[in-house]
């Protein structure tokens, strides 16, 4: 029961990457509620995950902060994952800019069966990776050096994490089966954007200006308590 309803979410994922199909704006405006809603409940377990080694280390520094609450993935043969989040940017003065909302998919070809889903937080510890994701649309592994850090592991690999421009943390290692990013993307959510801020950026301005919503403030605090 449960692979078929993760199996229809992703079905449901390919949709939302379709603009033929966009939704209403105020459907779009509470599908932004409600990513904000579970990205704070996703951090603070992510955070309170004592198998997740440096996470805590890695928030407290990032440069940005891209947090996916449900990442699915599963399939037969051909493999599918997505998910919708948000990106928060640092702007000193224990301040953030944001919210601005991405998707996170991709497909493969292999011998897979069934489905997992998982929490996601990827933290932008450079501005040449920020730079990178505030694309169209970004590859993973090949647009942006992307390191994977496993639960139970706390690293990718390594027995100290390697140097990336972005460093990406789970709860279910299964997600990405292998250690590979292969064929995973990025890309800016532009109706929700729209509709949750009532304009369309540019990625000049998402980088320069600091737009600070009221509603960040619940992610925010749960980051600077990190700090006490």
């Amino acid at each position: 029961m449960k692979i078929k309803i993760l199996l229809i979410n992703l079905i449901g994922l390919v949709f939302i990457f379709s603009p033929s199909l966009a939704h209403s704006v105020d459907q779009e405006k509470l599908e932004a509620k409600q990513i904000l809603q579970s990205s704070e409940l996703s951090l603070k377990k992510l955070i309170a995950n004592d198998d997740l080694k440096k996470f805590k280390k890695f928030l407290k520094d990032a440069r940005a902060i891209l947090i996916f609450p449900e990442v699915y993935e599963g399939g037969f043969i051909f493999g599918a994952k997505g998910g919708n989040g948000l990106l928060i940017i640092r702007r000193g003065n224990n301040k953030f800019s944001g919210p601005f909302f991405f998707s996170i998919g991709g497909l493969s070809v292999g011998l897979q069966v069934g489905a997992k889903s998982g929490k996601v937080v990827m933290t932008v510890m450079t501005n040449r990776g920020l730079k990178s994701i505030l694309k169209e649309r970004v590859k993973l592994g090949v647009d942006i050096d992307v390191a994977l850090m496993s639960q139970g592991i706390g690293y990718s690999a390594e027995s100290t994490p390697r140097l990336a421009d972005v460093y990406s943390f789970s709860d279910n290692s299964g997600l990405f089966l292998g250690g590979s990013l292969e064929g995973t993307y990025l890309q800016p959510r532009n109706d929700i954007n729209e509709a949750f801020h009532k304009k369309r950026f540019l990625s000049d301005d998402i980088l320069n200006k600091s737009m600070i919503s009221k509603d960040l403030q619940n992610l925010s605090d749960i980051i600077n308590r990190l700090n006490d």
